[in-house]
């Protein structure tokens, strides 16, 4: 169904910007509050309190409150301004096939090579000494913060972290930079890879990790292309979920087997393999494209359109 734009798409970023930035302000508010009642610390102490084993589940359940107000929250309202049904104006629906699935799930494994590839000419990039020691000391904040969530110790948990660290995140993400900003970006910018290749960019940049900026770039052209294809954000929360879902299960199998460092958060390969896995991208992108092509045209005859 088509919609009527009650906003220009330079409003909708503004619009965008503004209700991300409040989110911002309020999700500190609510953590200040949560660290305050339930860890009896102050906001300064909040972040080395979240750090500690014992407070997991707390930092669990503030990863999902933040994410969702942060960017799903504000993917809703914008969409809801525009009038229409903001869910489907996002990109929620059912128009899909398994063969797109099956052919995601190839995408996400080929994927692996081309981001380990590209995490290896990430570090070969030539930085300032004060550079790399201001990055590596960001990067070793977060892989501290990811080792306490992700240390898994039953079944049970690994359930759990799944939902919350790789299900939850992923719906979340993809409302916010698919369906809200590149939709915006493509209408902004009247060009579908110059609209993918700054949401991927503002993608990689917000997770602020120099070390992971160019596979993170890599998955946000990616899942880009897979929403700009299919037309259908579920396929793309899909690959999402599997990108995270397998670094956590790589985690919770070390953490079981008392293993687990930040080596699996690090994992690069020879460039060689990247050219390998771009090689199977393309070819995949191709079936895929051609799949969406035939789903979205049969959704189309059978609406009347």
């Amino acid at each position: 169904m088509m919609y009527q734009q009650r906003f220009n798409p330079l409003s909708q970023l503004a619009l965008l910007f503004l209700f991300c930035g409040a989110s911002i302000i309020l999700s500190s508010i609510m953590t200040g509050i949560i660290g305050n009642v339930v860890l009896h610390v102050q906001l300064k102490d909040i972040a080395k309190a979240l750090l500690k084993p014992e407070n997991v589940q707390v930092s669990r359940l503030l990863q999902v409150v933040t994410t969702f107000f942060i960017m799903a929250l504000p993917a809703l309202i914008v969409s809801n301004l525009n009038g229409g049904n903001p869910v489907s104006r996002l990109g929620f629906n059912e128009i899909m096939s398994g063969k797109q699935v099956l052919i995601i799930v190839f995408m996400v494994v080929a994927g692996f090579l081309i981001s380990g590839a590209l995490s290896e000419l990430n570090q070969m990039i030539p930085i300032p000494t004060t550079a790399t020691n201001y990055f590596q000391k960001l990067e070793n904040e977060y892989n501290k913060q990811v080792m306490v969530l992700g240390n898994m110790k039953s079944t049970a948990d690994y359930i759990l972290s799944m939902l919350v660290l790789a299900f939850v995140p992923a719906i979340f993400e993809e409302m916010l930079f698919r369906g809200s900003l590149q939709q915006i970006m493509i209408s902004l910018t009247r060009n579908a890879f110059v609209g993918i290749l700054i949401t991927s960019i503002l993608f990689s940049a917000i997770h602020l990790s120099y070390y992971g900026f160019l596979p993170r770039l890599f998955l946000g052209f990616m899942l880009g292309y897979i929403f700009y294809f299919s037309k259908n954000l579920w396929l793309s929360i899909t690959a999402h979920f599997l990108n995270n879902a397998y670094t956590l299960t790589a985690m919770y199998a070390l953490s079981r087997s008392g293993k687990l460092n930040t080596d699996v958060l690090e994992e690069t390969y020879p460039l060689y393999y990247g050219v390998i896995g771009a090689v199977i991208i393309i070819l995949l992108f191709a079936a895929f494209r051609r799949e969406s092509e035939k789903i979205l045209k049969q959704a189309n005859s059978s609406n009347g359109f």
